[in-house]
Formats: structure tokens, sequence, C-alpha cells
């Protein structure tokens, strides 16, 4: 077996301190290239910093576009059903106002036949009233039509 003790001493003592500068200046590169990575790191970690403070800040803003947007559209929805609900009243309207045009429309022509001495028949028929409407029409003008139509005494 051979001794550490002997081994040493049988090393040129320039080779052991070559080999030990050797060392310590490859220790030294490695201490300068780990210096070196860590101040890219470093500068990596400040732009993924701000990168992320910038996408903070756009995620902010476009959560408050989002809630402006969600709030004009809940807005307009509501403004779109008030403006249903009075189109279709008006609707409404409009067709009880038909529905009334057509109606008195058809009971002063009634009254103009009866005025001028039609017949019952000839009434419902030009005018097409249920017999029961031509009856109150006839019960409430046409008594004044046959006293308008006599000759006075």
């Amino acid at each position: 077996m051979i001794d550490f003790m002997d081994w040493s001493a049988s090393i040129d003592p320039v080779w052991l301190a070559g080999g030990a500068a050797l060392i310590a200046l490859l220790a030294l590169l490695l201490a300068v290239q780990a210096r070196l990575r860590i101040r890219v790191l470093k500068v990596q970690v400040s732009e993924a910093r701000r990168d992320h403070q910038r996408l903070s800040n756009s995620m902010l803003a476009l959560h408050g576009a989002m809630k402006v947007i969600a709030e004009d559209v809940i807005s307009h929805d509501q403004h779109q059903s008030r403006v249903r609900r009075t189109l279709d009243r008006l609707s409404d309207q409009q067709s009880e106002l038909r529905l009334r045009d057509v109606d008195e429309g058809l009971y002063g022509q009634a009254i103009e036949l009866i005025r001028h001495g039609r017949g019952r028949d000839e009434v419902r028929k030009l005018c097409a009233l249920t017999p029961s409407e031509v009856d109150l029409l006839f019960s409430l003008h046409g008594a004044r039509a046959a006293r308008d139509a006599r000759p006075p005494p």
C-alpha cells in the first residue's frame, strides 16, 4: 500500500504550487462565471417582474372594461325591454282604436240606414251586425226615424 506521506513527499513543490494555482484559477473562473450567471438571472427576474406588473395592469384594465360593457349590456337590455313593452302597449291601443273605428263606422252606417228607412234584415246584412245589435239600434234610433219620417199634422 502506498503511504500518502511518501507519495506527497515525492511530488515537486513547484508542481504542487502550480496545481494549487490552477485549482485556484479554476475556482476563480467558476466564481466569475457564477457571478455572471447570477447577474443575468437577476436581469431576467427583473424583466419578468416588469412583465408581470404590465400584465396585471392590463388585466385590471380589461376587467374594468368588461364590467363597463356588462353594465351597458344590462342597461341596453332593460331599455330594450321598456321599448318592447311600450311598443306592445301602443300596438294594443292601435288595435283597440281600429276596432272602435270599425264598430263606430258600422254602427254609424247602420244608424244612417235606419234613418233612411231601411229594414232590419237589410241593415243586418249591409253592416254585418248580429240580430241583437240590429234590434238595439232599431230600438234606440228606429222610433225617432219613424217620427222624423211622418208628415207634421
